[in-house]
């Protein structure tokens, strides 16, 4: 099980952008004690309840507005995979495994960034903000995604980067393998730095497999 933004898709900066532009033209106070580090693996609205914004239409216009300009980058070509993201995610359909998408984007937003890195086709199953009535750090993502596909929690392993992420995929009982970010290193099963390195993992685990089986 994948997370999104920040694991497979180098999205940190584009999504900080759309919502300093956002804060910019709608909550300027917000503006100056803005981080994106902590918003990681949210979801957009939740992101903004947390930078203070209360007022439930305002929620609503910042959630709209940030979402139509990260769109708006994703179309421009401005979003990009991680180095190995689609070499991975083809290893693991040769050896006979199943990869799931779950994360705490919006539908459209997700879907959109599919179609434009051609990665839709890698995934067995998606879930998304909208199967979900709370985000991570919560459980409920994963745990949607393994009561939908009908998937054990002993054979599955989420792979994430942020804080939120771990914590909702040890509270649907996965182990974690972290990626891209040293900070999670102590609480992940196994830390890789890169998408590229678990994958070289992945192969050599299986090639040692064969030569012992041999």
């Amino acid at each position: 099980m994948f997370d999104f933004d920040g694991t497979l898709v180098d999205s940190s900066t584009l999504h900080a952008w759309a919502f300093r532009e956002t804060l910019a033209a709608i909550a300027p106070g917000c503006l100056a004690a803005f981080d994106y580090e902590p918003l990681k693996g949210l979801s957009t609205r939740t992101a903004f309840a947390k930078l203070g914004i209360a007022d439930s239409g305002e929620l609503d216009r910042c959630t709209a507005r940030k979402q139509e300009l990260y769109r708006d980058a994703i179309k421009a070509g401005r979003l990009k995979e991680y180095a190995g993201a689609g070499a991975l995610l083809h290893t693991v359909l040769e050896r006979c495994g199943n990869n799931f998408l779950v994360t705490s984007g919006s539908l459209e937003s997700v879907n959109l960034a599919l179609d434009q890195l051609d990665l839709r086709d890698f995934f067995s199953g998606i879930i998304t903000a909208d199967d979900a009535t709370l985000g991570k750090p919560s459980p409920e993502p994963y745990l949607v995604c393994l009561r939908r596909f009908r998937l054990p929690p002993a054979a599955a392993l989420a792979v994430e980067d942020a804080d939120s992420g771990v914590a909702a995929a040890k509270g649907a009982g996965l182990r974690v393998i972290g990626v891209h970010n040293s900070s999670i290193a102590d609480i992940v099963d196994i830390y890789f730095p890169s998408l590229v390195a678990l994958g070289t993992a992945l192969r050599e685990r299986d090639q040692r497999l064969c030569c012992d089986t041999a």
